[in-house]
């Protein structure tokens, strides 16, 4: 079974108890958490060693889980998950349950991509568009990329939404290399 099916298969278990405990966000940022410092590179090396005796392996989980004061739920799901070998998945886990509890709750994530850092309006407007076009609720992960020169960049569900003026320009360059101009284009600023 790939590592993809066996993630999907812990985050849905670990989901439907959640659901029925009425804790889906809260058990998700739990099991993000969780994710974050098991999957550390100082970390996952150590408790995925072959040379960790299994015992020590439950008991270095245990002692994390608790350290991080992690609901009893979600201290069981990592010694579980502890138990049948799968530390290593746990980052996949935490990403399938994420997933899942999006498409649970009717929601997708946009990479949305400034020029400058925008306003609280100006992410309002893109998130109501993007929310028009998914039919879904959208959560915006912003980031900044001053090559785009302005406008913005937004991905959603596999698609890519570009009206940066950096690719309106080299559109614009395309098209002007077609009309016999020989693509030169020289932009001044």
């Amino acid at each position: 079974m790939t590592s993809t099916k066996v993630a999907r298969r812990y985050a849905q278990a670990l989901l439907e108890l959640a659901a029925d405990q009425g804790q889906l966000e809260k058990w998700g940022a739990e099991l993000e958490r969780l994710a974050q410092v098991i999957s550390s590179p100082e970390l996952l090396p150590r408790l995925t060693s072959p040379e960790l005796p299994d015992q020590q392996r439950l008991e270095a989980v245990t002692l994390i889980a608790s350290r991080m004061e992690l609901s009893f739920p979600l201290r069981s799901f990592a010694v579980v998950v502890a138990r049948h070998g799968r530390l290593a998945e746990m980052a996949a886990i935490a990403q399938a349950y994420r997933d899942l509890l999006d498409r649970h709750l009717g929601r997708t994530r946009a990479r949305i991509t400034f020029a400058a850092k925008p306003s609280r309006e100006e992410l309002a407007t893109v998130v109501e568009a993007l929310e028009r076009v998914s039919g879904k609720k959208v959560i915006p992960q912003v980031e900044v990329d001053a090559s785009l020169i302005g406008g913005v960049v937004a991905e959603l569900e596999g698609r890519t939404y570009d009206a940066s003026v950096a690719n309106r320009l080299l559109i614009l360059q395309r098209e002007l290399g077609r009309d016999g101009y020989g693509g030169r284009l020289a932009v001044q600023g």
